[in-house]
């Protein structure tokens, strides 16, 4: 019997190691390495099958751990091959050794990279020949080239995503209509550089700034629009121009760079400006004069012969839920737009006892649809004078002020023809209260 205890406590004993061994779990690196490339197939399908990118409707594609690519040039760490398809990074990262492509699309349509976390690729992003895709709320990081669009790539957005530290931010070579809106393109040796790539690229509400060579470089490209960006602190040139005509640049702050503008090659012009009463851009060197007090200077800013901006905005101008602008120097804080109440309310500071401006850039939609384009404006409730004009797009407001801490609103004016029915109905309830009290009155003794 104690020979037969002994022999079913080794049997349990043995039976036990084993399990312990058959359910010991790896431990979880930081990273998921892959050899090779990670393939969103033609038909749907990932391969390897074990890729850390999960799908339940062949739309929708998202990532559930990083993957790290070691890949050749000229190879990619995640290939799209399939149109019309989600890839949602879910904040994992792609991470590269210097070499190669993060994410590549080959010919590719209707595919949206959005939420990922790119780093350490020759290229981050690589379109070739793709039209129609969106790259969307990215971080891209430590690239040789941040996101690069080639051959034909057209109709493509980048939107919102954040580029930093990377040789060239955004490249265009040879590609055409394209969006790049609301972008944080700082710290790269180039900001955004369009190589041959005419026919209205469209770059409007980027924050360019603090690029080691320059913010914007055109390069043998025309009829592209740079407008309402902050481009700043450029160690060589805000905005470069290379043999490129008939650009547009207007609404941008062009602020503290080594030289705001290089044009590197005679007899090429552009268009800085958008006319009056729109303006054109800030300069931060500019030191004209504003004499008609209308928020806009009385002389051109002058690049060279064929390219001046005859109506340069006297401060920075700053844009608020995507459809106000302000022009103005004081400190703008606590914008609301309140379409059910119809009021645009702010507030402005700035040095006790100084003058203060604002020129108001609205949408003649949002004028009609919420005041009938009858408004007034108010600054710490009280009615205040001021100036506007209007052309087919927008409606300007210009007035100053006396700086504190103000608040300004803009409401809907009462209509004139109300005041007359509003008087007779004013003076017909006091006539009745004032027959009512005499009526009531008490008679002396």
């Amino acid at each position: 019997m104690k020979r037969i205890f002994v022999g079913i406590i080794l049997v349990l004993l043995l039976t036990g190691i084993s399990a312990l061994a058959f359910n010991i779990q790896p431990v979880r690196s930081e990273f998921r390495t892959w050899s090779g490339t990670v393939y969103i197939r033609a038909d749907g399908s990932v391969d390897p099958i074990d890729a850390p990118i999960s799908t339940v409707d062949k739309v929708t594609y998202t990532l559930t751990d990083n993957i790290v690519g070691d890949v050749p040039d000229y190879s990619s760490a995640v290939v799209v091959e399939r149109d019309n398809i989600v890839v949602d990074g879910a904040g994992y990262t792609v991470q590269g050794t210097g070499s190669g492509t993060g994410i590549g699309l080959p010919r590719k349509s209707n595919v949206t990279l959005k939420n990922i976390q790119i780093t350490a690729f020759y290229f981050g992003i690589y379109l070739d020949s793709s039209s129609n895709n969106g790259i969307i709320e990215n971080n891209i990081t430590n690239n040789m080239r941040g996101i690069w669009l080639y051959s034909s790539s057209n109709y493509n957005s980048i939107v919102g995503n954040n580029i930093t530290n990377n040789g060239e931010g955004i490249e265009l070579v040879s590609s055409n209509y394209n969006s790049i809106v609301g972008n944080n393109i700082t710290s790269n040796y180039l900001g955004i550089w369009l190589y041959y790539s005419s026919n209205y690229n469209s770059i409007a509400g980027n924050k360019i700034s603090n690029n080691s060579e320059d913010g914007v470089y055109l390069y043998k490209s025309s009829n592209n629009s740079i407008i309402e960006n902050h481009i700043t602190n450029s160690s060589y040139y805000g905005i470069r121009l290379y043999s490129s005509s008939n650009n547009r640049f207007y609404h941008n702050n062009i602020i503290d760079n080594n030289q705001q503008v290089y044009i590197e090659t005679s007899d090429y012009a552009n268009v800085w400006d958008n006319g009056y009463p729109s303006g054109g851009n800030y300069w931060s060197d500019y030191n004209g004069t504003d004499l008609d007090s209308d928020g806009i200077g009385d002389t051109p800013y002058v690049i060279d012969d064929d390219n001046r901006d005859c109506y340069p905005l006297m401060a920075p101008i700053g844009f608020y839920d995507a459809v106000v602008g302000i022009i103005s120097n004081s400190t703008v804080s606590g914008f609301e737009l309140d379409v059910a109440e119809k009021t645009l309310s702010f507030n402005v500071t700035g040095t006790d006892l100084t003058t203060g401006f604002c020129r108001i850039i609205i949408p003649n939609n949002v004028t009609q649809n919420l005041w009938h384009n009858n408004y007034t404006v108010l600054i710490d409730g009280k009615p205040l004078t001021f100036k506007n004009w209007t052309d087919p797009k927008s409606t300007y407001i210009y007035f100053n002020y006396t700086h504190s801490t103000r608040q300004v609103k803009i409401i809907p004016e009462f209509p004139s023809t109300m005041l007359l029915p509003l008087f007779t109905l004013t003076t017909l309830i006091a006539t009745i209260l004032l027959k009512k009290k005499r009526k009531t009155k008490p008679q002396l003794p």
